[in-house]
């Protein structure tokens, strides 16, 4: 009996464990990327897209590093919204100016990738730049990783959804 009790015990604890050694993954999503790997993906996804234009893609923990104010764009870029917590965030933007904003999103935890796009489709402000507005705005979910995309098409010919396509194949 004894034998029983203990074998039983055993296997809840093995079955708790094997339950719990997910926990690096987020709710939502697929995979949880390394900021290298999101980055990687974004400029796999913006590759011949911006034209003759010097872009950067980078991640927001780059540029905090290099000192650079993330939270004021975001903030710019989505009507005072704050940068979504633990959530990692690869960009594709110009070297000069803002012309346009490529965002790469993985979630953090405890939100999925539907409900950040939600937020950002509702707080997304086309109006950020000084000289022009984004007149082609998308974003999209795969693999538990958002895409945000604003642009002018009429002033710089880009296509928010062209972005998406990338994304999407």
């Amino acid at each position: 009996m004894k034998k029983a009790i203990a074998f039983t015990l055993a296997l809840v604890l093995i079955l708790a464990l094997a339950a719990c050694g997910k926990g690096g993954e987020q709710v939502g999503n697929a995979s949880n990327l390394t900021d290298e790997e999101l980055v990687d993906k974004l400029s796999a996804i913006c590759d011949g897209k911006t034209g003759e234009m010097p872009v950067e893609t980078t991640s927001f923990a780059a540029l905090s590093e290099d000192g650079f104010e993330t939270d004021g764009l975001f903030k710019n870029w989505f009507n005072n919204m704050d940068v979504p917590e633990g959530a990692k965030i690869a960009v594709n933007q110009p070297m000069m100016g803002q012309a346009h904003v490529v965002l790469l999103i993985q979630p953090g935890e405890g939100q999925t990738a539907d409900e950040l796009k939600a937020e950002l489709d509702k707080n997304a402000n086309p109006n950020w730049m000084i000289c022009m507005t984004a007149d082609s705005v998308a974003s999209a979910v795969k693999d538990g990783l958002v895409l945000f995309v604003m642009t002018s098409k009429a002033e710089l010919g880009l296509d928010a959804q062209s972005f998406i396509d990338a994304f999407n194949a």
